[in-house]
């Protein structure tokens, strides 16, 4: 009995003996069943037996020999072993370790069919045959498997490059193993002098930094997302939000690191914008309305919580209404923008102007040492007013009405501040403007005086 035969005969019995024999190998790599893979060796057996009962030419013989295949038979089973096996998951020694296992489950069998007999000529020019079979196999598998292997990077470089997020890979030693185009054309320097540098000199600032990042990925084997920035050859700073996954090896740990990170400036810029907007006077640059409200809770709150004092005060801008009416709106909206200014110098940083609205503005001192620092304040204000503002060729003269109120003196509700300070102004106002006043709480009224009593009264 010639070998292919045998091995078409005994497929089970051989299939059995190398199931025993390829467990080892495959603890923890394969991710196919037992009887996937029983299948998968079994039409191997087939191809192998079939290739011994062909017929050889003398050149077939010797190129086989050399371990090299006949050109012109196409895509053999052994190709499509190693490409199926590189899209399972499989890895280059565990597909090999099919065929190895195989070649010594088939020679230990037949030589137990042969038992003490020495093997015969024909014998032993099969079993040549045979290891010649599995070793062309062996190489057809592996060269599928490395150049599907290869095309796949490839692939996956190609789509990563064409990409306009930077993509990066870290070992678990915080060492960049790669990045595509996009991070080579912001970093602007050689692949080589990134590959190979370790993230805190990679460019990139991130707050928390990377280092870190990388240790909590892979402490929790869990993603992480952040945001970056880096410096292009302009100088102009772009900021990028990224996500840092875990690559995990075969046993479950993880074993690398991958980081995509897309561009966000124009959209941070656009944000930023739309808060600005959203917050601040377009005309005077001072926070509005919204903003002041929001400052003033803040602050309040915390004067409360530390037992600080606050101070409230709103600003009227007297005979505003004829100087825009009289040298139009432009001139108007120019001593608006200077009004603000002015007030701005008068006040320290910590502490708020805003506009309301109109010719009204206000003003949040922080934490004032007592009621005499926030009057200096005041008259401050109301003398940088008084001077004359010069609106292109001519010049206007106004003056303030400012009413001011304490936290907590007064009231310790937003509200209740925000009337009282109104209310004060108006006092201001109506005795003569270009004044101030402080609110103070109104006297509880008088118990009413009782009737003379009435001479014929008992």
């Amino acid at each position: 009995m010639n070998l292919s035969t045998f091995i078409l005969e005994n497929v089970e019995t051989i299939l059995q003996e190398w199931e025993e024999f390829a467990a080892s190998l495959y603890s923890g790599i394969a991710k196919l069943d037992s009887a996937t893979l029983r299948d998968h060796a079994r039409q191997m057996l087939i191809t192998i037996a079939a290739d011994l009962a062909r017929p050889e030419t003398p050149y077939q013989q010797h190129e086989k020999a050399q371990g090299r295949g006949v050109d012109g038979l196409g895509v053999t089973a052994a190709s499509e072993h190693g490409a199926g096996r590189q899209l399972e998951g499989f890895s280059l020694d565990a597909t090999v370790a099919e065929y190895r296992a195989l070649r010594a489950s088939v020679t230990r069998l037949w030589q137990q069919a042969h038992g003490e007999l020495a093997l015969s000529v024909a014998a032993v020019n099969d079993m040549v045959r045979f290891n010649e079979a599995i070793d062309q196999a062996i190489g057809e598998s592996v060269v599928s498997y490395a150049a599907l292997t290869d095309l796949q990077t490839r692939v996956f470089d190609a789509i990563l490059s064409s990409s306009p997020d930077l993509s990066f890979t870290f070992d678990l030693a915080c060492v960049c193993t790669y990045a595509n185009k996009a991070t080579v054309e912001l970093l602007e320097r050689p692949l080589e002098r990134i590959v190979g540098a370790d993230c805190d000199n990679m460019g990139l600032e991130a707050e928390p930094g990377l280092r870190d990042q990388i240790a909590r990925v892979i402490n929790s084997a869990a993603p992480v997302q952040g945001e970056m920035s880096a410096r292009g050859s302009s100088g102009q700073r772009h900021l990028y939000e990224y996500i840092l996954v875990p690559v995990n090896g075969k046993n479950g740990a993880v074993a690398s690191l991958a980081c995509t990170a897309r561009n966000i400036t124009e959209r941070k810029a656009a944000e930023n914008e739309n808060w600005k907007s959203a917050n601040y006077d377009i005309l005077t640059g001072l926070p509005n309305r919204r903003l002041f409200l929001d400052r003033l809770h803040h602050d309040l709150a915390h004067a409360l919580r530390v037992g600080a004092t606050l101070a409230l005060m709103f600003i009227d801008l007297d005979r505003f209404k004829e100087v825009n009416d009289g040298l139009g709106h432009d001139a108007g909206d120019l001593l608006l923008q200077l009004v603000a200014g002015r007030v701005r110098s008068c006040l320290r940083e910590s502490d708020t102007v805003a506009r309301l609205g109109g010719d009204e503005f206000t003003v949040i001192l922080q934490d004032p040492r007592d009621p005499e620092h926030v009057e200096l304040a005041v008259r401050k204000i109301l003398k940088e007013l008084g001077q004359p503002f010069q609106l292109g060729q001519q010049w206007a003269h106004i003056s303030a009405s400012i009413g001011v109120t304490l936290a907590p003196q007064d009231a310790d509700a937003l509200q209740a501040l925000i009337d009282n300070a109104d209310h004060a102004m108006y006092l201001a106002k109506a005795a003569g403007r270009n004044r101030f006043a402080f609110f103070s709480k109104p006297s509880p009224p008088s118990p009413p005086d009782l009737p003379a009593p009435r001479a014929d009264a008992r």
